[in-house]
């Protein structure tokens, strides 16, 4: 077993997340390697990953390279080596084989993955490849959500997990999370089920509105369609979909996407990726801001919602009277303040029937909810 990290391969650096996580590792003057499937992506994310941090000193640390450059000799210096490829079994599984390949036995192995079931990822591979592997779960954007959920499968070592805490605490400065091993872990169990009901209610209600109501305002870092934009229309259907296929449990018939975000996925308009085509936010070169009709999958002109009790909460939180905004929130009447009240009362309800579940039951519902509390 490794005992400390000097070198770093990040696969998958040309992604948000893995480009972003490999630029907090690098700020801590640990050597990363960058690998995507071209030299252009990895250098994409390298710039990513320096805009994250407003510094190019990180780029000291940093070493671009492709899957067919840099590869085998990356992975042999790697005490960690980070998987952040696409939400693909196949894909994932072809490149543990060309990991296992080349990697120094005592290497830690760990996927940013918390759809796909860790337990059939490393199946196949070497017994320490699996001795050695576990989920390092960052949440997006790392630079200002600190969480991070941890969990090994049933062939992964309790001294790598314990190191892989430690060294996230102490040296990465996370917010170390243990989650048991099931589909989701625990923050995207449930955050993923909200956003789902979100989209479902946005071709109701509107995209700007529906952000409106749930807001920041109501605990969260982000409004949640945004939070979609920034994670990617397409990865938030496979989270989604890898959910459905994998759970049961009382809330399974909200796991299913609305047909307008498989249209929007047609059309390329994945989120903060794809700013020309948009998400369900588009800036124009103007500076104005557009959000996605959903009955039509075209762009309209913002509203600007105004709502009453909203905008008493928000500004008795921004004063710190929080229980006074909650208040205001739970006496409020109306259409809008019953789709905020229902939509947190299933948040919380859902919440409070996965304990036991997502993470051990010692915790109760403060390990779930230490998990939202950094999200």
């Amino acid at each position: 077993m490794i005992e400390t990290v000097k070198n770093v391969a990040v696969l998958g650096s040309g992604g948000t997340i893995g480009s972003l996580v490999g630029g907090l590792i690098a700020q801590q003057g640990i050597k990363v390697h960058f690998l995507s499937r071209t030299v252009e992506g990895a250098k994409r994310g390298l710039q990513r990953a320096i805009a994250q941090a407003r510094s190019e000193v990180i780029s000291r640390n940093i070493i671009c390279g492709d899957y067919n450059h840099l590869f085998e000799d990356a992975l042999k210096e790697a005490d960690w080596i980070i998987e952040c490829v696409s939400e693909d079994l196949v894909i994932k599984k072809k490149m543990y084989e060309m990991i296992d390949a080349h990697k120094r036995p005592d290497a830690i192995v760990s996927s940013v993955t918390s759809s796909l079931p860790l337990e059939i990822l490393p199946k196949g591979r070497s017994e320490n490849f699996r001795k050695n592997f576990l989920s390092t779960h960052f949440y997006n954007p790392p630079g200002k959500m600190l969480a991070c959920e941890l969990t090994g499968q049933s062939d992964t070592s309790p001294e790598v997990v314990d190191f892989m805490k430690d060294f996230l605490q102490h040296r990465l400065r996370r917010a170390v999370i243990p989650v048991k091993n099931v589909a989701g872990f625990a923050g995207n169990r449930i955050a993923f089920l909200l956003l789902n009901r979100i989209t479902a209610l946005a071709a109701v209600y509107g995209a700007e509105m529906m952000d409106y109501l749930i807001g920041p305002y109501t605990g969260r870092q982000m409004p949640p369609l945004a939070t979609i934009d920034l994670v990617g229309l397409d990865i938030h259907k496979a989270i989604i979909e890898s959910l459905y296929n994998n759970t049961n449990d009382e809330m399974h018939h909200s796991l299913v996407p609305p047909g307008y975000v498989d249209k929007m996925i047609q059309n390329g308009s994945l989120g903060n990726k794809t700013p020309d085509k948009g998400g369900f936010y588009k800036k124009l070169e103007s500076g104005k801001l557009m959000f996605i009709d959903p009955a039509s999958c075209e762009y309209v002109p913002a509203i600007e919602p105004h709502v009453g009790f909203v905008e008493k909460a928000k500004h008795l939180i921004h004063m710190g009277q929080y229980r006074d905004a909650f208040e205001i929130i739970k006496t409020a009447s109306g259409r809008e303040a019953q789709i905020v009240k229902d939509i947190l009362c299933v948040y919380i309800v859902y919440s409070y029937s996965r304990v036991g579940e997502v993470t051990e039951p010692v915790f109760g519902i403060n390990g779930i909810d230490s998990n939202v509390l950094w999200v």
